[in-house]
């Protein structure tokens, strides 16, 4: 899937009369004011084909970001299945 720049990014949002709240200088990234305004963004950009996006708040304080990452989820922590070799090594069956 084709990504978009930074600077592609801003006008495709100009564009579309999304309010953007502003630069995050400390991250170089687009800062959204709300979540749910960014989330917004990212609906749209998925929808457009763009690939999916995930939000997430600003480390520096600056407001909400979108990344392409699958960001880790405590509530969902990867967990290796067991495979039949291990489930017969725990019960001592060959």
């Amino acid at each position: 899937m084709k990504r978009i720049d930074l600077k592609d990014l801003a006008e495709f949002i100009k564009d579309k009369g999304f309010i953007v709240k502003n630069h995050c200088y400390k991250c170089n990234k687009i800062s959204y004011g709300t979540e749910k305004g960014a989330k917004v963004i990212a609906a749209e950009m998925f929808r457009r084909g763009k690939g999916h996006s995930y939000v997430y708040e600003c480390p520096r304080g600056n407001g909400w970001h979108l990344t392409s990452e699958k960001p880790a989820s405590a509530k969902n922590p990867k967990v290796r299945k067991k495979t039949k070799f291990t489930l017969r090594k725990k019960t001592g069956h060959s």
